[in-house]
């Protein structure tokens, strides 16, 4: 299953209840406001990184925010080509907002 986030952590517990919920082979993608969670000083990214899932991170609004230098290397930077592949690769979507 693919999910996406899209509400920052620090507006939101969406990112929270998605980590809770992930199971092996499900992939997160974090855009808009919610690839903040990608920084490497951020609390929540220990979280992100324990779940063992993939993560990524739409490299379009990452860039929108000028976090390009600021985001754990670890992670999967994507553009709009790969999330489209993203969803034809899951056939189950979930959207946390």
């Amino acid at each position: 299953m693919l999910h996406t986030v899209t509400r920052s952590p620090f507006q939101s517990h969406s990112l929270t209840q998605c980590l809770a919920y992930v199971s092996a082979g499900d992939e997160i993608l974090l855009l808009e406001d919610a690839v903040v969670a990608g920084l490497v000083k951020n609390k929540d990214l220990a979280a992100i990184k324990n779940t063992g899932i993939k993560i990524y991170l739409l490299e379009a609004d990452v860039i929108a925010r000028g976090l390009q230098d600021k985001c754990d290397k670890d992670l999967n930077l994507i553009d709009y080509k790969g999330f489209v592949a993203l969803t034809v690769k899951h056939d189950k979507h979930m959207k946390w907002a």
